[in-house]
């Protein structure tokens, strides 16, 4: 049966859940705020393609188990909706995790945790029908040697270096082709700048959505509506009585994109805890980030701080100088970058079940098992949670309401 399907955000999510609605015979129509799909935190992002080695604060994995499934499914399933490999745009080896000396989980307590955790990948990969990027199936967790992890860093703050088998993306490169593959979609009715601030139900139960736009036009009825918004979707849920069990936090976070060929800087990410990291894509892609110098903006309300997250050229400078100041104790080789006309400073929301301060280990945002998917009367609002579980989220979804 071909219903109207609205899909409200033109992020990861978004764009994911209108191919597998489309391709399922369904008519729909993407609802974006902005002037152009794929512009915030889906675009301006690590591209980490989540198997849990980063939430090691939560031992019981709980965290990991339900990252993982997203994790393995999400090559297959972009690659899926763009019609090409990404292989090339993913970091080149396994990435490294640097144990910090004020990470909330100690040297023996991680190494127990990326124990655990492998040995939980290689039994989930072993009967998925997802491809990772690389063989997890029989990934280890391999401890540097003294020598090794002096040639990544100088820093005695690092105790300890792990090579775990888990990659990530360059975000730019995909989002450009789900942007295309989305707009080659004869199914999909692509509306951008057009601000969704409400949702209705009319008497027959079908949806209509109020928004902002310059046709100044409503939109409407539709039998499904699927929020996929990020930091909008909590304002967008409450105009129909929904809103979260737990508390959460907006926060509002930059780093550094650029592209340099010729840099050997391996992917390492300090942890755990309020760090920064270092990616290096096949591509020539770069990304560099400090968390400290790039959060911008923390909120607790249904909306988001917008005001306080704006990139004017002072702060984009501020960022910059911040992130190489802070990478520089850590990695020699930053400093080769300063100077990179390619660099720029980009960011965008990030929205999560959970409060307090990542540097202490009783941080509720030291979990990220609590996301959920919202079902009331065609009414569906999904929290993507990470971006690397967004494509399995939509696949599901739009299995939810069409099937197949």
């Amino acid at each position: 049966m071909t219903r109207r399907v609205a899909v409200l955000g033109g992020g990861i999510l978004g764009i994911c859940t209108a191919l597998e609605l489309a391709r399922r015979g369904q008519a729909v129509v993407l609802v974006e705020g902005a002037e152009e799909l794929m512009q915030g935190a889906s675009r301006w992002n690590e591209g980490k393609i989540h198997l849990g080695y980063l939430y090691a604060a939560d031992s019981a994995l709980s965290t990991a188990r339900r990252l993982i499934p997203g994790g393995l499914a999400f090559a297959r399933l972009v690659e899926r909706h763009i019609g090409r490999s990404i292989e090339n745009f993913a970091t080149d080896g396994d990435d490294v995790c640097l144990v910090h000396r004020r990470s909330v989980v100690d040297v023996s307590a991680f190494t127990a945790y990326a124990t655990c955790l492998a040995q939980l990948v290689r039994e989930l990969a072993s009967g998925s029908s997802g491809s990772y990027l690389s063989d997890v199936s029989r990934g280890t967790v391999h401890r540097l040697s003294d020598s090794e992890l002096a040639d990544i860093t100088s820093s005695d703050d690092v105790v300890a270096g792990f090579g775990v088998s888990e990659c990530s993306v360059s975000t730019v490169p995909i989002a450009d082709l789900l942007v295309e593959a989305v707009r080659a979609e004869p199914r999909i009715d692509v509306r951008t700048g057009t601000w969704v601030h409400s949702v209705r139900r009319r008497d027959d139960g079908r949806l209509d959505i109020a928004a902002r736009s310059s046709s100044g036009q409503d939109l409407g009825p539709f039998d499904v509506v699927v929020n996929a918004l990020w930091e909008g979707r909590l304002a967008v849920d409450e105009t129909l009585g929904i809103l979260p069990s737990a508390p959460w936090t907006h926060r509002f976070r930059a780093a550094l994109f650029g592209c340099d060929e010729h840099s050997r800087m391996c992917s390492a990410v300090l942890c755990t805890g309020p760090f920064g990291d270092v990616k290096r894509y096949r591509d020539g892609r770069m990304y560099l980030s400090w968390y400290p110098a790039g959060l911008l903006a923390e909120g607790h309300d249904v909306e988001p701080p917008r005001a306080d997250a704006t990139l004017t050229q002072e702060r984009r400078a501020q960022i910059q100088a911040g992130v190489f100041d802070a990478l520089g104790d850590f990695f020699p080789g930053i400093d080769g970058l300063r100077g990179n006309p390619s660099l720029e400073v980009q960011g965008g929301w990030v929205y999560a079940l959970g409060q307090g301060s990542l540097a202490s280990r009783t941080s509720t945002l030291h979990r990220r098992d609590l996301f959920a998917t919202t079902v009331d009367r065609g009414y569906t609002s999904v929290d993507t949670a990470k971006y690397s579980i967004a494509p399995w989220l939509a696949d599901q979804v739009a299995s939810l309401i069409v099937g197949g």
